[in-house]
């Protein structure tokens, strides 16, 4: 059974504007030419983890074949982090992404996904690229049309049962807290992910450790084509604690402690 924990530490919201950011980076993916390109493939991963292409550095994505399957794999860096992303050429999928560096708990992901919890990534926050002002203007534009335009295809959602993107509607969550079921994120694919903010919380829960003492080191999403899964490096102190969670149910499948 899905772990409903979704607290407040370790929220990493994306900039003033709420749903405008949401909205912006899930039409990034919608928009996206298919099969995709290294361009496409790296305004999909920028647009995942919210950062403007002029604000990213080191940026460069490169086409390869893995597990029978082409990909392009994008490469850059944002402030103190360094970003991994590698998305399917065929559906632009996100297969994998991680984040690793010394302000992990402050960096952003998985804005180009759908659902009630994948709102929640429009919170807010001052600290993030983008005009705040200018922001929050366009969004009380951008908010009537983020609670009535479907995230989903119309068959996407028969199969999954999945929610339809709006924000505003039953599901919703404010403040951290979950009004009813935990929130869920729908890939490309119509599966439910339990997003990586639980995952950390699940981990921290684990792990005994404060929110307040404990650093994210690194953060990683894969689907290897059976499984999906959340990787996590938690640090308090000189003590480190590395966890996989089962990113569909929100199960530790594995954890090790140093």
């Amino acid at each position: 059974m899905r772990k409903e924990m979704l607290g407040k530490g370790f929220r990493t919201m994306v900039c003033a504007v709420g749903l405008c950011a949401f909205s912006g980076a899930a039409l990034a993916q919608e928009n996206a030419a298919l099969p995709l390109d290294e361009a496409g493939a790296e305004a999909i991963a920028l647009a995942d983890a919210g950062v403007e292409e002029a604000d990213a550095t080191r940026l460069r994505s490169m086409r390869e074949r893995e597990d029978g399957e082409d990909v392009v794999e994008v490469e850059f860096s944002y402030g103190d982090n360094s970003y991994e992303y590698m998305l399917r050429e065929s559906d632009g999928m996100i297969l994998e992404w991680s984040i690793e560096g010394r302000a992990v708990d402050e960096a952003v992901a998985e804005l180009t996904l759908t659902g009630d919890g994948a709102a929640l990534a429009g919170g807010a926050s001052a600290d993030v690229q983008g005009d705040g002002a200018a922001a929050e203007a366009q969004n009380n534009d951008a908010a009537g049309e983020a609670q009535t335009e479907p995230s989903l295809s119309a068959e996407a959602q028969a199969e999954t049962g999945s929610p339809d993107g709006n924000a505003a509607g039953d599901g919703a969550l404010s403040n951290g807290a979950a009004a009813g079921d935990a929130a869920v994120k729908v890939a490309v694919d119509g599966t439910e992910l339990i997003g990586y903010e639980q995952a950390v919380q699940i981990a921290l829960e684990d792990s005994g450790i404060a929110e307040a003492d404990a650093q994210l080191a690194k953060i990683k999403f894969e689907y290897d084509g059976r499984f999906y899964d959340y990787e996590l490096e938690l640090r308090e102190g000189r003590a480190e604690y590395e966890y996989k969670i089962d990113a569909q149910s929100g199960e530790i499948v594995e954890v090790e402690r140093d």
